[in-house]
């Protein structure tokens, strides 16, 4: 079956006065009264959630009453829906999860890798599990396990009754009235396909349900936790605190508005990190759903450097956001300027 994907251009690299880079990708638009919109023809295709999936893994902890049964912290939780940078806070929450679980680091089942933090990588000499940016998600999954008598040993497998419970749970989320595809995501846990859209529909069902007010809590509240230094979500979330932000790989990254209930999703095709930084927060400040008065200092240098340079420091160019695209922005969010930031 062939499909009609035309992703557009939502960023724009120029140098010297000559255009000489494009990023392609898509935006979705979702809100609660159901109203739809993209930027870039997606016909409905799948896309895998990758580490978006996170918070809407996490949230069975309201269908199993997790939180009490472990007595988990919002910050316990928090690092269960991250990708964290593996800094010393992250992993002694890890570690803690685990411990309330009776479990241990040789329970987890993703892979000793580098963590996301440079200085991390420079302080210590050996990396764990622990270190592993899905390592809280990995200690939850193995916690619920833990809570309803489930093998832990086999946690992975697709067909685990942990991993059942999980895409059922996503499905439901999403509204996808269709069997998900699947793939092993790099850390080795299952990770499911929707449509850019219904991953839309999943967040704002998450993010916007006072059923699910356990995650929304302990991710919101607790914006480091949920990423790190540097990192794009942290660093929404910092500047508003009605915003719920996660990003994937692939070159994903999904915003929820809490207060007016609308969801925004960016999907960059080569997955590029600086090109998906700039179109997320250009965006959000265009929109008013980030305050440009607040941008401080660390952001401009992590997430939103425009700037094109030589190796001697000379600037020779910028970034910005395709005309069409902000077109695209503007019928969209006429009336989101009037939106403040708290």
């Amino acid at each position: 079956m062939t499909s009609n994907l035309k992703p557009k251009c939502l960023v724009q690299e120029k140098r010297s006065g000559l255009l000489e880079l494009e990023f392609y990708g898509y935006a979705v638009y979702y809100n609660r009264q159901k109203n739809i919109q993209t930027f870039g023809q997606t016909d409905n295709c799948f896309f895998f959630h990758r580490s978006c999936a996170k918070p809407l893994q996490a949230s069975l902890i309201w269908d199993y009453n997790t939180k009490e049964f472990f007595k988990l912290t919002d910050e316990e939780i928090a690092v269960c829906c991250a990708s964290h940078t593996g800094e010393k806070v992250h992993t002694d929450l890890v570690k803690s999860v685990l411990n309330k679980a009776g479990l241990g680091e040789n329970d987890l089942l993703c892979p000793p890798i580098a963590p996301l933090s440079e200085s991390e990588q420079k302080r210590i000499k050996t990396y764990s599990k622990l270190h592993n940016n899905c390592s809280g998600k990995h200690a939850l999954m193995l916690a619920i396990c833990r809570q309803n008598n489930w093998d832990t040993k086999t946690y992975l497998e697709k067909d685990h009754p942990l991993q059942k419970a999980v895409y059922n749970q996503i499905k439901e989320l999403c509204e996808a009235q269709y069997n998900m595809p699947y793939t092993p995501d790099g850390c080795g846990a299952p990770n499911w396909a929707t449509s850019l859209e219904d991953l839309a529909k999943g967040f704002l069902s998450l993010f916007c349900n006072d059923r699910y007010k356990t995650i929304q809590t302990a991710f919101m509240k607790n914006p480091y936790i949920s990423g790190g230094t540097g990192r794009l979500d942290t660093q929404i979330m910092q500047m508003n605190k009605k915003l719920a932000a996660k990003v994937g790989a692939g070159g994903l990254c999904y915003v929820v508005n809490t207060e007016t209930q609308e969801v925004l999703g960016f999907k960059i095709t080569d997955a590029n990190m600086r090109a998906r930084s700039i179109a997320v927060i250009e965006t959000l400040i265009k929109i008013g759903w980030i305050d440009k008065n607040s941008i401080e200092k660390c952001l401009l240098n992590n997430s939103l450097n425009k700037t094109v340079t030589t190796e001697t420091g000379e600037i020779v160019g910028s970034y910005f956001l395709d005309s069409a695209y902000q077109s695209w922005i503007s019928q969209m969010f006429g009336t989101s300027l009037q939106y403040s930031c708290q």
